[in-house]
């Protein structure tokens, strides 16, 4: 069976997600940076702190597919921070990231900074090499 993990998974999408693939039969592995926070799904948990990149390398240990939640954290921080993960991926032979982005215009709002940090993530994952 293909190893599936979803970060985030004490955030309310993270949460969401491993709650309608546990309902569809798969049983997930959850990276959670409070791993505390997750322990109810009732799936594994793993230590999954974007700002920490060893841990990421070893929560990321046999997993083929990978759900990379978009963090929450200040725009100019989430790009370092995914690329933590993206690189954690790559180095674990991750086979398939599929990132949650966001739409909206580059410039021009309020949402801006963060659609350019969601854009940056887009371009690191096309550039990993990975699916």
């Amino acid at each position: 069976m293909t190893s599936l993990a979803v970060c985030a998974a004490s955030g309310q999408l993270g949460r969401a997600v491993i709650t309608a693939l546990i309902a569809n039969g798969q049983t997930p592995i959850a990276l959670a940076r409070s791993p505390e926070k997750a322990k109810d799904l009732g799936v594994e948990i793993r230590p999954g702190d974007y700002n920490d990149p060893t841990a990421l390398e070893h929560a990321l240990q046999g997993v083929e597919r990978l759900l990379l939640i978009s963090g929450m954290d200040a725009p100019e921080k989430r790009i370092g921070q995914h690329r933590n993960v993206i690189h954690a991926a790559q180095k674990n032979g991750v086979q398939k990231i599929v990132y949650t982005s966001i739409q909206g215009a580059r410039t021009g709002n309020a949402f801006s900074p963060i659609v350019q940090s969601n854009r940056q993530t887009e371009q690191d994952v096309r550039e990993s090499g990975l699916h």
